[in-house]
């Protein structure tokens, strides 16, 4: 008997496939990855499965079962879960009021239930779920002072609480630090070997390998393979994924950029949190010309403070920021693009696209001089620039004339991308340039972030990911605590000496002066 299998199930969209036809089988208590290029139709099938769309044909069977979800509800009876990849969190609640959030418990009075909260047998459930499934979480916590990671654990925990048997992640890991995604997949090996049945989007083949029994590949709506997991590797998937061969790591021929002009330099720089509290301590550093210069660190010490101080977010304390020799400390962002700053931001929703204005709007967004007469649009050079980005960065798009919101992650990542260096700046402040990005992408974005180096101009490049940051960097900078704790070069360096300087460990002196 199958967890889950469909059978020639189809969904589209005004004319346009989005699932064409898909067969897939689901076994029992294994972990399932989906995986294929943005666009190519995983989250649209996980949402017929979850019961957000409904199929325009075919069938669904849990459990050898034919049916018919008219929403998630209709799922959750069947014991049917989704950790989606922007979590559907309170963050000014605790834990175990997120977790226990629509099925409270209630306070009994004379063996009746009153309208009132029973916050201790709430807290005392949470702690018991935690504790089944060695969690590392405290009930009493807002879920606004927890890390990324931890957020997903709580995501988890909603769904384990209402006794799912069938849970599906879309891109658990886009958000995660290394060692976050090193504890998640131990934690859903865990839930399979108690029982669970896990299907997992992702573009990243090495988790694949890593996590998954089995995996399907989908292309274009369709699935063009399935097969277990130790009978493939990385590069059988990726061309499966993307239809040729792709190259899974940088082919970086930089040279070393020492002695040449600094393009970008900041200077002592500290900036404060809301709160009052220092968050970046005499951070110095130059990023020369010619020059690609990585920081890497874990999540939470300082470097989504750095990026907001560097793009006009957060107001600088104390230092400068110089570029093109010009000062450009606590400059708006609207200047720092005149002046020769292209922003690739960390988040590309909250900071760099309007998800409900027009694929062509967001192409021009922050650059609108050059198609505008009088301060008011030219439509029609508006839209020539939006079909030459979609033309020239591969923007796969089911209407030109549509939303940003009717975009895969990974193409309105490439129009961020696209109109940044279309704009011709001197420095790319690119932070986590490829995340929640398939494989086909993120090797198209480095190449652009290459070219873009090797033009004469400099990147200054922050990503969790630490092999793209080490694989793509001239040089790298280990941040801890706010601070700039070592310079290491990445062509000489390990993944574990960078570990122990993300950890806090002190440089030694052959680090120091890399």
């Amino acid at each position: 008997m199958s967890a889950i299998r469909t059978v020639n199930l189809t969904r589209t969209f005004d004319g346009f496939v989005a699932n064409d036809r898909i067969n897939l089988t689901v076994e029992p208590r294994e972990i399932k990855c989906i995986v294929g290029e943005n666009g190519a139709g995983k989250t649209t099938l996980m949402n017929m499965l979850y019961g957000v769309l409904k199929p325009t044909s075919g069938q669904i069977y849990i459990h050898d079962e034919p049916v018919a979800f008219r929403s998630p509800l209709d799922a959750m009876e069947k014991h049917i879960g989704m950790v989606h990849q922007h979590f559907k969190l309170v963050p000014s609640l605790t834990v175990y009021e997120n977790i226990l959030l629509g099925v409270e418990l209630n306070r009994k009075w004379r063996g009746r239930p009153t309208p009132l909260i029973d916050r201790d047998a709430e807290i005392q459930t949470v702690e018991a779920l935690i504790e089944t499934y060695h969690f590392q979480l405290d009930p009493r916590e807002k879920v606004q002072n927890l890390s990324v990671g931890l957020c997903q654990q709580v995501e988890i925990l909603k769904m384990l609480y209402r006794n799912v048997s069938i849970l599906i992640l879309d891109e658990p890991t886009s958000v995660l630090t290394p060692q976050e995604v090193d504890v998640l997949i131990r934690k859903l090996k865990d839930l399979r070997d108690a029982g669970k049945t896990i299907i997992v989007i992702t573009h990243k083949l090495r988790e694949v390998m890593a996590l998954s029994d089995s995996v399907t590949v989908i292309k274009q709506g369709r699935v063009v393979g399935d097969m277990r997991t130790s009978q493939t590797n990385e590069r059988a998937l990726a061309q499966m994924m993307v239809g040729r061969d792709v190259v899974l790591t940088v082919q970086n021929d930089g040279c070393c950029a020492c002695g040449r002009h600094p393009a970008y330099s900041v200077h002592n720089l500290t900036a404060e949190n809301e709160a009052g509290k220092q968050v970046l301590h005499n951070i110095s550093f130059d990023v020369c010309q010619e020059e690609i210069l990585g920081i890497a660190g874990v999540e939470g010490n300082g470097q989504s403070e750095l990026v907001k101080a560097l793009s006009g977010l957060m107001t600088v304390t104390g230092g400068s920021v110089t570029l093109g020799g010009q000062d450009c400390t606590n400059d708006w962002p609207d200047e720092l693009r005149r002046k020769g700053l292209g922003i690739i931001p960390e988040d590309r929703y909250a900071q760099g696209l309007c998800m409900e204005m027009s694929i062509a709007d967001n192409c021009v967004a922050g650059h609108c001089e050059a198609v505008s007469r009088f301060g008011v649009f030219q439509r029609r050079k508006v839209k020539a620039c939006r079909d030459r980005y979609l033309q020239k960065y591969d923007i796969r798009v089911a209407e030109a004339e549509g939303t940003v919101s009717q975009l895969s992650g990974g193409n309105a990542q490439k129009i961020i991308v696209a109109r940044e260096l279309e704009n011709r700046p001197q420095v790319i402040l690119a932070c986590q340039p490829t995340r929640g990005v398939d494989i086909g992408s993120i090797e198209f974005i480095h190449s652009q972030l290459l070219q873009f180096r090797n033009a004469g101009n400099a990147v200054l490049l922050i990503s969790s990911e630490l092999s793209e940051v080490l694989s793509l960097s001239d040089r790298v900078l280990v941040m801890y605590n706010g601070c700039i704790i070592g310079t290491v070069n990445p062509r000489t360096t390990t993944a574990e000496e960078v570990g122990l300087l993300m950890a806090g460990a002190k440089p030694s002196s052959g680090e120091e002066s890399a």
